[in-house]
């Protein structure tokens, strides 16, 4: 019996973080348990992990998470800061789902 991958799916995976949001240490954590579940998932399933965007989402996420960590170490914690990352993770979401939308993924 097999389960399909949907948009709703991929959305859960989405960090809890909005623009102009200050980094703070939940929301680190936040990034970094959507990243690495997203992570687990690819690496779990060799159907998904063949899907380009979602590899190059998955690594936006590490990348996202790396950086959203180091400048909350250093105490950078404004959003202007995290700004550029939370854009690229923006635009990896909504390409993941334009590559999906209609698509039945049996997974």
């Amino acid at each position: 019996m097999s389960k399909t991958f949907t948009i709703q799916d991929l959305l859960q995976y989405y960090p809890k973080y909005e623009e102009g949001m200050d980094l703070n240490e939940a929301i680190v954590q936040n990034i970094k348990k959507c990243s690495d579940d997203f992570h687990a998932l690819l690496m779990e399933n060799k159907t998904l992990n063949r899907i380009t965007c979602l590899r190059d989402l998955d690594i936006s996420l590490q990348c996202f998470y790396e950086n959203a960590k180091g400048l909350l170490k250093e105490g950078r914690t404004d959003s202007l800061n995290i700004f550029g990352w939370y854009l690229t993770i923006n635009d990896d979401f909504s390409y993941a789902k334009d590559k999906l939308r209609g698509k039945t993924i049996n997974v």
